[in-house]
């Protein structure tokens, strides 16, 4: 790292998080560690680029990795220059990146805290096989658009074995405080041999007065096998120095049963100089919504307080 045109960076995230009718559980918070860096390739303009990104637990192994206590978030190549920029390898779509973002001020960031209202994720977050090109930012427009490319021949391996298995177009557009964006993404999936086409949906937009800020999102995402959802959001922060406020309020529904849950959200969070913060989040949800998503694995839909510290590098 120190020989190359390299940056060595990560951010290491632990919470005590408090939850109804559990024990006390210390989590990691999505600790990572990477590098990122850009190479001289002899061409006019054009720069090749680099990053890898790891996730690993300060709290425990990753259950089921062959590596144990490390996992993998990004590792992608590329090139960039006043052309915009072409990427290849695991990494965010543009849906993430430019609607699920805007309204995630909490440090919390685990499924059943921070990131439960967000449909894209499934199929438009940290994703393998993809490669992309993000324009050049054009009076504050900008357009991200990326493919997924995962054809393998089989046809009992779980994958939709097509020339390209899903997409991800969207944009934004920001002039002075303002910010708005869009997404759509179409992803073929293939569960035990039956296809299904995910269209999914993206709005977003925020606006900061001084040391007041403001953020929406709505999602909806639809299945052909029968399955609609919408998510939306509506995020407030308040920054007194180093201390910032958080508020937000979610909105999740699905047409399975014809259910509706809510969530409701605040945090505080402090910055330790440039490098660190501690917060407190506590997250309240609804009965209806402990109930859709108590069934989405090990994940425990329920209120819960969490305090967490985090150090960067």
């Amino acid at each position: 790292v120190a020989q190359a045109d390299a940056t060595l960076y990560g951010s290491f995230r632990a919470a005590l998080h408090s939850a109804e009718d559990t024990d006390l559980d210390l989590r990691d918070e999505s600790t990572r560690v990477g590098i990122k860096g850009d190479v001289d390739l002899g061409l006019e303009d054009t720069k090749g680029l680099f990053h890898w990104e790891a996730n690993f637990s300060t709290t425990d192994d990753y259950a089921g990795t062959s590596t144990g206590n490390i996992a993998s978030r990004l590792a992608y190549l590329g090139a960039t220059g006043s052309w915009g920029t072409a990427l290849v390898g695991r990494q965010y779509h543009p849906h993430y990146l430019l609607v699920n973002l805007v309204t995630s001020p909490f440090d919390s960031a685990t499924a059943d805290a921070g990131e439960w209202n967000q449909l894209g994720n499934n199929v438009h977050k940290r994703e393998q096989n993809t490669i992309a090109y993000h324009s050049p930012v054009m009076n504050g427009f900008q357009v991200i658009g990326g493919a997924v490319v995962a054809a393998s021949g089989s046809d009992d391996d779980g994958a939709a074995d097509s020339n390209m298995d899903g997409y991800n177009i969207a944009a934004k557009y920001t002039v002075g405080d303002l910010y708005v964006a869009a997404s759509f993404g179409d992803v073929q999936e293939d569960v035990a041999g039956t296809v299904s086409d995910i269209e999914t949906w993206g709005l977003a937009a925020s606006y900061k007065i001084a040391d007041f800020g403001l953020a929406a999102k709505y999602e909806v995402q639809e299945v052909d096998t029968d399955y609609d959802a919408t998510a939306w959001e509506l995020a407030a922060t308040y920054d007194i120095g180093a201390t910032q406020l958080q508020a937000r309020y979610s909105d999740f529904s699905e047409d399975i049963a014809d259910e509706d849950g809510t969530q409701w959200a605040v945090g505080v969070q402090h910055k330790l100089g440039n490098k660190g913060r501690v917060w407190v989040n506590y997250f309240s949800f609804d009965s209806d919504a402990e109930g859709i998503l108590k069934s989405n694995g090990d994940i425990q839909y329920a209120d819960r307080l969490a305090i967490g510290y985090r150090v960067d590098f």
